[in-house]
């Protein structure tokens, strides 16, 4: 079904949640994954229901929760028996291997070969954000890319928030050096290992090592800083709080690589950067999403 755009997250969340007791699984996400398009609802139930009861379940909720901007009729319902298909190789045909810049990504499902002149990264999507489809996922490896095309020969890198430990391989297979990935969620540590393992990435203080930790004051962090290359890919509002924070592992005249902020926020990331002495280097903006390329400057 499909939703004013004007709901919030929390709207959605609440009225996803009316249905819970009647459904196996149910998914939420902006229309065609615009910003500012209307919301599009989905649920799976064993039982089949009627537009109406469905209709004034979410009514109901919508007016327990105080949720203004609800408007639903029967009419906005599709209800259509789930096919009879693999689900699991239909999910693989979502994700068919892509190349950003110099990096040629591709899920474990894919048995052709790596073209010659390109770095190969399997990457399968998980309970781990970044497969490398996103706009900020790309803008970072983008930035990777660049900062070796400029000679950049990092000693010491340090992944925070690291996800799908994509970035961290990406680093490490770019320059052979060590890097530290970090992440606050047990799962992203476990899917990061199983991603070095697929790309053959030896897990290491000597190569890539990961582990799990809250920001920079992780025992990790603290015992290997500094660190001359720093990607952090993760929201606006908790780049801007950690920007203290991160100056304080950062190598003289190291860099930072930011991402994970919409177009519009990106000037407010950069100035509470800025007041700590790093510049800008470089910008890409990715349909709504920015990454920021920083150097240090007031060591």
């Amino acid at each position: 079904m499909k939703l004013a755009k004007t709901l919030s997250q929390r709207d959605i969340v609440v009225l996803g949640e009316a249905l819970s007791d009647m459904a196996s699984s149910h998914s939420s996400m902006r229309e065609n994954q615009k910003k500012d398009a209307p919301w599009i609802l989905s649920w799976i139930m064993e039982d089949q229901c009627t537009e109406t009861e469905l209709t004034t379940r979410l009514a109901l909720k919508a007016k327990l929760e105080n949720i203004h901007d609800f408007d639903c009729s029967n009419d906005d319902w599709i209800i259509e028996p789930i096919p009879d298909k693999n689900w699991l190789e239909e999910s693989y045909k979502q994700f068919p291997p892509f190349i950003v810049d110099s990096f040629f990504i591709y899920g474990s499902h894919y048995d052709g070969d790596t073209p010659d002149d390109k770095i190969g990264l399997q990457i399968d999507a998980a309970t781990a954000f970044g497969s490398g489809e996103h706009g900020t996922t790309k803008g970072c490896l983008l930035a990777l890319q660049e900062l070796k095309d400029q000679g950049l020969c990092p000693w010491n890198v340090l992944d925070m928030g690291c996800g799908s430990g994509i970035l961290a391989i990406a680093a490490w297979k770019l320059w052979k050096t060590p890097v530290l990935g970090v992440d606050i969620e047990d799962e992203a540590i476990n899917v990061t290992a199983r991603h070095c393992n697929a790309n053959g990435v030896k897990i290491g203080s000597a190569s890539l090592s990961c582990g799990q930790g809250d920001g920079f004051a992780a025992t990790s962090v603290q015992n290997r800083k500094p660190f001359d290359l720093i990607i952090a890919n993760i929201l606006a509002g908790p780049l801007k709080d950690m920007a203290g924070d991160m100056k304080t592992v950062l190598d003289e005249n190291g860099f930072v690589i930011l991402s994970g902020m919409l177009n519009e926020q990106a000037d407010d990331v950069l100035k509470s950067y800025e007041d700590l002495g790093l510049k800008l280097k470089q910008r890409y903006d990715l349909d709504e999403w920015s990454t920021l390329v920083l150097q240090d400057t007031a060591a």
